[in-house]
């Protein structure tokens, strides 16, 4: 009898069992479409919004007025670091302490890179500034993604501004539960951050207190005013917190508040290769079935896993392999998929770029040869990279800096405000590990909005990428001063190349030129055909550079007087160096550009100086131009133009142009002068520009290329523009001989070189040189590298320079 009751209570066993594992299989059925899912929205609405990073790498940090910045340009796409083509255009600006633009520049980039200069005036008063840049393409996110660097600038010929010092203002002190909650019953880990004014971390010692003012937690900081405690919260209590600096000021800040309900996350890094994410849901009176979690890094989806919750908890172990080097985003989604937790950690980037930089000497005197040698170490061996190098004198306004490419890419750019000194974390300090996560937990921050994402709202995109040379946006105008849609506008520079940009505007009254290789300060001239309806409108341009700031912190300006000697000798060698070396100074390196008409080889062209010169401008069309046909109706004079490839006649008036600028009326172009023409081009078939389409063109040239004195039409808007800025050259004498060495020129060059696109070779190596100057001290080496497979570096290195004497 025994055996007949233990056969069915097996079988029942073994029924239990697989109904455990059926419902299993079924629950990760359901879960994987949802994970499925959400990787398929994230990764479209990561291509929809594509994301640039761009680094500047400037010679030096501080200045004076009347010395000229060099820098670099290193455009990357924001989820691989390598070098993007995306945009041909990076605008350089240099904001003062109110935020406002004081210089402004643009500049045109090269498979990722670019360099220019900025001319600092004597206009600009002492103080610090905020140096940025940025593509058009990213004025679609927030400003805080442009790239940012505080600069000193000082006016040597401008008693500096009175400073009234203010009322120094309570730290600023914030807390950061991990995960983003803080709810009742639950222990949870917290980040705290306590900065002053300038956005610097503070010393100090902290307390948590209740409402009955009962000590709960004490706390202090590990690095930079960045550190965090452990912390139960309990149901219906509130909390402040105490903050005490070293001078015994107390400050009391606002604590986070606590949930009855919610859910909270807890990152554990083992010493192994095993990450422990944790997940507490305190929900009451209802079922919590599973939960989701997501990890991306720059925007790439590394994680998407799915967990039960057992006993108010869910454990994920997540293999650190799987993950992504640098800032990772660990997101918590419940059931009905809204994001109910986040937090970062960062894996520390084993592929860098090591960068030697030796000289083959510690120590020089006064004009002599400095031999530097470049060694750049990769895990892609075998790869040229692309680097930049900047020798300058070291002083109180230049100081030795350790923040460099890798720093921005992998750690700052993805960070929300200030990170302080972010070459720490990248020492091998006994706290540095600790000091990171501190860093994660407080420095949160997303690129996007997951309810963005998971809704498929499609980014919206204002701001279009230039990706073939600088854009120029207009906007078109009736008589109301609405914008107008659908109306034909010409865009042209007077000069001897004759260049012409055209545009229908579209619903919203905007128009696009893309002015290609378009570069230095010119006159420009915007106008709709006046002889049509058109002739109501009017254009205007829109100011490309971003009108937005990051609110980010700009340090006060001090400037001791135990400097004032060394400013002084800086002052004085600057203005030596412009009073003998201007010319150089001035050098301009001058693009390679095509001097042909946009439209190409003419069909009939005609230097009106080999032929009788008419007074008359009807009687070198008729008489010279056998292409165009002229005809005198009641209305006046017409065009015709022949059609060399059909064999027939355009029976519509041509595009007329003088220097490029479009001519709408025959009249006026007959009543001009043809001796103050030089040249006259036909092309005899139809022209497509764009969206328009010529019935044959008609140029004139003048022998200045400035219309020569055409009267335009009234409604035509004339204006200076600024394209693409011209390169300087650097200038940097040799002394190779004792003749040049005994030269009674002087030489004051603080900055004693300068390049911006030096290519290692397959090996990884090059070599350079230059040469010391009559100026003496210690001078520091920067070299800031990056390859196309987007793997960045620097390396650094001192020398001294003794006065030589003779």
């Amino acid at each position: 009898m025994k055996n007949r009751y233990m056969l069915p209570a097996k079988y029942c066993i073994y029924s239990l069992l697989w109904m455990a594992c059926f419902m299993a299989t079924m629950a990760q059925a359901q879960r994987q479409p949802v994970l499925d899912s959400v990787a398929r929205k994230f990764d479209r609405f990561r291509t929809q919004a594509f994301q640039e990073k761009v680094y500047l790498h400037s010679d030096r940090s501080g200045y004076l007025t009347g010395e000229t910045m060099w820098f670099k340009l290193y455009l990357t796409d924001a989820s691989f670091h390598k070098p993007s083509s995306m945009s041909d255009v990076v605008y350089v600006e240099i904001l003062d302490k109110a935020r406002q633009p004081v210089l402004q520049t643009k500049v045109g980039m090269a498979d990722g890179k670019g360099n220019g200069t900025l001319f600092l005036p004597a206009t600009l008063p002492s103080g610090n500034y905020i140096l940025r840049a940025y593509t058009n393409w990213m004025k679609n996110f927030n400003a805080d993604f442009y790239f940012h660097k505080s600069i000193s600038i000082i006016n040597p010929f401008k008693a500096p501004d009175p400073q009234v010092k203010p009322a120094t203002p309570p730290p600023d002190a914030q807390f950061f539960p991990e995960g983003g909650n803080l709810v009742a019953g639950v222990t949870s880990k917290v980040g705290f951050r306590v900065i002053s004014a300038e956005g610097k971390g503070i010393a100090f010692t902290g307390a948590v207190i209740n409402q009955h003012n009962d000590t709960l937690a004490r706390f202090k900081p590990l690095k930079f005013g960045i550190g965090h405690f452990h912390f139960t919260p309990q149901s219906q209590q509130t909390y402040r917190a105490v903050i005490r600096d070293p001078a015994g000021k107390i400050t009391i800040a606002t604590f986070p508040a606590v949930a009855e309900n919610g859910y909270t996350m807890h990152v554990a890094d083992s010493l192994e290769n095993l990450l422990r994410v944790q997940v507490n849901a305190h929900i009451a009176g209802s079922e919590l079935p599973q939960v989701y979690i997501f990890v991306h890094a720059r925007q790439i989806m590394a994680v998407a896993s799915a967990a039960q919750i057992q006993s108010g908890k869910a454990v994920f172990p997540i293999n650190k392999n799987d993950l992504p080097e640098g800032i990772n985003h660990i997101t918590v989604f419940d059931a009905n998929m809204r994001a109910v937790a986040e937090r970062l950690y960062f894996k520390k980037p084993v592929h860098t770029l090591n960068i030697d930089v030796h000289t083959d000497q510690s120590q020089y005197t006064n004009r002599r040869r400095v031999k530097l040698d470049i060694q750049t170490l990769a895990a892609a061996s075998g790869k040229s990279s692309d680097v930049s190098v900047s020798v300058y004198r070291l002083d109180s306004l230049s100081e030795n800096t350790t923040t460099g490419i890798g720093d921005f890419l992998w750690l700052t750019s993805d960070l929300k405000g200030t990170v302080e000194s972010p070459e720490y974390y990248n020492t091998n300090d006994i706290h540095v590990t600790e000091a990171i996560d501190n860093l994660m937990l407080t420095h949160g921050w997303r690129r996007f909005s997951w309810e963005k994402v998971l809704t498929d709202q499609t980014p919206v995109i204002e701001f279009l990428p230039e990706y073939r040379g600088h854009m120029v946006k207009g906007i078109v105008r009736g008589p109301d001063g609405k914008p107008a849609n659908w109306v034909m506008t010409y865009l042209a520079s007077p000069g001897k190349i004759t260049r012409l940009y055209g545009s229908f505007s579209n619903p919203k009254g905007e128009v696009f030129y893309e002015m290609q290789k378009f570069t230095g300060t010119a006159s420009v001239i915007l106008q709709t055909n006046h002889t049509t309806g058109d002739s109501i409108y009017r254009v205007e341009i829109v100011n490309p550079f971003s009108t937005t700031a990051a609110s980010l912190p700009i340090p006060s300006f001090q400037l001791s007087a135990s400097h004032s000697q060394e400013l002084l000798d800086r002052s004085v060698a600057m203005q030596v160096q412009d009073i003998y070396y201007r010319d150089q100074l001035e050098k301009i390196s001058r693009p390679e550009t095509d001097s042909a008409a946009f439209y190409g080889p003419p069909d009939e062209k005609y230097l009106l100086d080999a032929f009788t010169r008419f007074p008359v401008m009807e009687e070198v069309m008729r008489e010279y131009v056998p292409g165009v046909m002229v005809r005198k109706r009641k209305d006046g004079f017409h065009f015709l133009v022949i059609d060399m490839v059909h064999r027939g006649i355009f029976d519509e008036t041509p595009l007329i142009m003088l220097d490029g600028v479009p001519i709408f009326d025959e009249d006026e172009i007959m009543a001009f002068s043809p001796l103050k023409v030089r040249k006259l081009e036909v092309v005899k078939k139809r022209y497509y520009l764009g969206s328009l389409s010529f019935p044959g063109i008609v140029s004139y040239t003048t022998y200045h290329g400035d219309l020569g004195g055409f009267p335009l039409n009234p409604k035509s808007v004339r204006m200076n523009y600024d394209g693409l800025q011209t390169q300087r050259e650097f200038y940097t004498p040799r002394y190779e001989t004792q003749q040049q060495r005994q030269s009674r020129m002087p030489d004051q060059r603080t900055l004693l070189y300068w390049n911006p696109s030096v290519t290692t070779g397959t090996d990884g190596k090059q070599q350079l040189e230059f040469y010391t100057s009559d100026q003496s001290g210690n001078f520091q080496i920067v070299v800031e590298g990056l390859t196309n497979d987007g793997i960045a570096g620097s390396g650094r290195q001192t020398f001294s320079v003794l006065q030589h004497n003779n």
